[in-house]
This record gives structure tokens, C-alpha cells and sequence, in this order.
């Protein structure tokens, strides 16, 4: 929502008002004037959602019940493995969490540029 808010407010409903006045419905409206206008900005609040997802710790351990196999989320099972002594694997789920983030970094880089492209400037 704090992606997609203010980018559609910005856009405003001119576009989709004259699909609707020329027939089309809601569901091509969406798909063939909403969506293309929002697509960064939807793969920008997916891509933040995920980064979060990833390394929620606190409250997906208090509310998941820690049922291993079912229920763990990686860091989690990072925290399992670690307190039972199997430091390599908890080394390699942790190493392999911190490459996610560099990726997931590298992306909303490239994403916050295409994002700002867009954007007019005021200087």
C-alpha cells in the first residue's frame, strides 16, 4: 500500500473513467489501464514484502508455535539449529539468507531507479 497509494493518487482516474465511458469493464479496466500504470510499483511493494517476510524473527515465533517442519520460517530454524549445536547448518541457512537479501537489495535498487525515472523532478 505504501507503493502503490501515492503512485495512483499521482496518476489520478482520468484513464480509467474514459475506459469505463467507452464500455470496457472492470476486469479489462484493471488489466488494461490500471496494471500497466502500477506494474513497478506493485513489483516494488512485492519485493519490499518479501525482504520483510524473510527476516521477520519476533513475531512469527511467538505466534507459529515453533512446530518444526511446519511451522518454522528460515530464521527460525536458523535459531533451532544454532541451539542445538549444528553450526554448520545454521551457518549455511543463515549464509544463504544473507545472499536472498543482497539479491533482494539489488533489486529494489534496480526498481527504485526504474520507479524514479517516472517521476518528475523539481529542481
Amino acid at each position: 500500500a505504501r507503493a502503490l497509494i501515492p503512485l495512483m493518487q499521482e496518476q489520478g482516474t482520468q484513464e480509467e473513467e474514459a475506459a469505463i465511458s467507452l464500455g470496457a469493464s472492470g476486469l479489462q479496466t484493471f488489466f488494461r489501464v490500471t496494471l500497466p500504470n502500477i506494474k513497478w510499483g506493485v513489483l516494488y511493494g512485492v519485493l519490499l514484502c518479501n525482504a520483510r517476510a524473510m527476516g521477520e524473527f519476533g513475531a512469527v515465533s511467538v505466534v507459529s508455535g515453533h512446530i518444526r517442519g511446519e511451522t518454522n520460517t528460515m530464521p527460525l530454524l536458523v535459531e533451532i539449529l544454532y541451539n542445538e549445536y549444528q553450526f554448520v547448518a545454521a551457518f549455511a541457512i543463515a549464509s544463504l539468507l544473507a545472499m536472498l537479501a543482497l539479491i533482494t537489495l539489488v533489486a529494489k535498487t534496480i526498481l527504485e531507479r526504474h520507479l524514479d525515472e517516472g517521476q518528475p523532478r523539481g529542481d
